[in-house]
């Protein structure tokens, strides 16, 4: 309140007020009220006719400017992009949203051998990998990826979400058990659900919960067959569990572990092997490791790693995401050998440097001005708004004043902790993230006054003087 009071009030509010650009619109309770997850179990037996009220709700969101969602790039995703939403609102900002952290989405090598790929085959794998799709760059990038993480084996999917799911669907049985943290992604607990009912969700990054389940289930059933589900690093909260504790809990009760290194592969750890690297995770001898390589691998791939060839050769036979689906495409793992190649070399390792200061910078900075943020310092920068319509008109907000970030809300994440999700790249420049604060700082303060609850940002309208209407209503919703 006293940063408040000393920055919006006096000769500070018309100096913001007059930074600020507004949108066209008009904000509404309805628009602003409820979520896309209210309508996922509609019921009737017209089962086409029974998302029209899903689609009226969504139609208010579009209207307004607050459905942020599928927006599209006119340009490539670099650290300034254009895009149009789906309003058919064009913009051009600086862009916090995309994931590509290590900035190799258009470096010259990357692009050069992504051409001489099409050139020599074309665009299409045109077949599943066991009906003739794998190219020799697939089946190269398969062997190096094992490599690089240090392990034997490996298998390329055509996407991560798909490696996530399949590696569970293809391993575990109906007999089997599953034992996972409650915020994996969702291709993990959709992989989950696909393979057995018995599952057990244990605490957000709680080895002793995980424990407690494990014992519960090998005294019911010493023989059971049991999967260890995590992550390397979160991405909507942007931490990590203790892996060297997980996996000596995994070890001595006989379970397999399961780790998705999508996020931290590549742009953690001096070397880029992420938290297997930080955490010093020697043994792998019942480790599965899959990963996806949107993120720094700037491709549309999905990995899967372990010591054996016998698991492997299962998953290439067994599992249908890999079976029945066309292989990736020869110029995706193209791309991914010329960024691996980087990734390995000291300009990887420059680029990494680069980035953490990068996310430092914008850590310290977002504290210095009272936000708050969540997890450890990683590419991924979770800032914490908390109330979901707040949200929705902030990044509409900025959306209008030349910075795109990707709104996260409930049920990505829990009730009344809407965030957006700032995601960090080698090529931000410290200007680019000061220009963020510098408009994040009015478009929260004066336009959405703020104040704590808890630890937590939760802000209501502060709406004088402004084109916004629907005024008290908007403020009783925020509330």
């Amino acid at each position: 309140d006293r940063w408040y009071q000393r920055r919006v009030h006096g000769d500070h509010q018309n100096q913001m007020d007059n930074q600020i650009k507004l949108p066209n619109v008009v904000f509404t309770p309805e628009g602003l009220g409820g979520n896309w997850s209210a309508f996922r179990n509609t019921k009737g037996k017209d089962i086409m006719g029974r998302t029209q009220v899903f689609y009226n709700w969504l139609l208010k969101q579009i209207e307004q400017g607050t459905w942020l969602n599928y927006k599209s790039t006119t340009t490539k995703p670099g650290t300034i992009t254009s895009g149009v939403d789906e309003g058919g609102n064009k913009f051009t900002g600086i862009n916090f949203s995309s994931q590509d952290y290590l900035s190799l989405g258009s470096h010259p090598e990357v692009m050069k051998g992504a051409i001489k790929a099409i050139e020599e085959y074309g665009v299409h794998s045109a077949g599943s990998p066991a009906a003739f799709g794998r190219s020799k760059f697939t089946v190269q990038l398969a062997q190096e990826m094992a490599s690089f993480l240090g392990f034997n084996h490996g298998v390329l999917f055509s996407t991560g979400w798909l490696a996530g799911y399949g590696v569970i669907a293809g391993l575990v049985r109906h007999y089997d058990y599953l034992v996972v943290d409650r915020l994996v992604h969702n291709c993990l607990l959709e992989g989950c659900f696909m393979a057995t009912r018995n599952i057990h969700f244990f605490e957000h990054l709680n080895n002793e919960s995980a424990a407690e389940k494990i014992r519960a289930i090998r005294k019911k059933n010493p023989e059971a067959g049991i999967m260890v589900v995590t992550e390397g690093l979160y991405s909507m909260d942007s931490d990590s569990p203790n892996l060297h504790e997980l996996q000596k809990i995994t070890k001595e009760l006989d379970c397999t572990l399961l780790i998705d290194i999508a996020h931290d592969f590549g742009c953690l750890g001096a070397e880029g092997r992420g938290q297997l690297e930080l955490q010093n995770i020697q043994d792998r001898s019942n480790v599965v490791i899959i990963g996806a390589g949107s993120k720094v691998l700037s491709t549309n791939l999905g990995y899967v790693c372990c010591d054996s060839p016998a698991v492997i050769e299962y998953l290439k036979v067994f599992t249908g995401a890999l079976m029945f689906t066309n292989s990736v495409v020869p110029v995706s793992s193209a791309t991914g050998l010329e960024t691996l190649k980087i990734v390995k070399s000291q300009e990887g390792k420059d680029r990494r440097k680069k980035l953490m200061e990068n996310v430092l910078h914008m850590r310290q900075k977002l504290k210095d001005n009272g936000f708050v943020t969540y997890g450890q310092p990683s590419p991924i920068v979770p800032l914490i708004i908390g109330n979901e319509g707040v949200m929705r008109i902030c990044a509409r907000l900025l959306l209008e004043n030349g910075y795109i970030v990707n709104p996260i809300e409930y049920p990505a994440v829990p009730k009344g902790t809407a965030r957006y999700r700032l995601q960090m790249m080698t090529a931000h420049s410290k200007e680019q993230i000061d220009g963020f604060i510098n408009m994040l700082v009015p478009v929260s303060y004066t336009h959405l006054r703020a104040h704590e609850t808890g630890r937590n940002l939760v802000c209501r309208l502060l709406l004088e003087k402004k084109k916004i209407q629907s005024n008290k209503n908007i403020l009783q919703l925020s509330q």
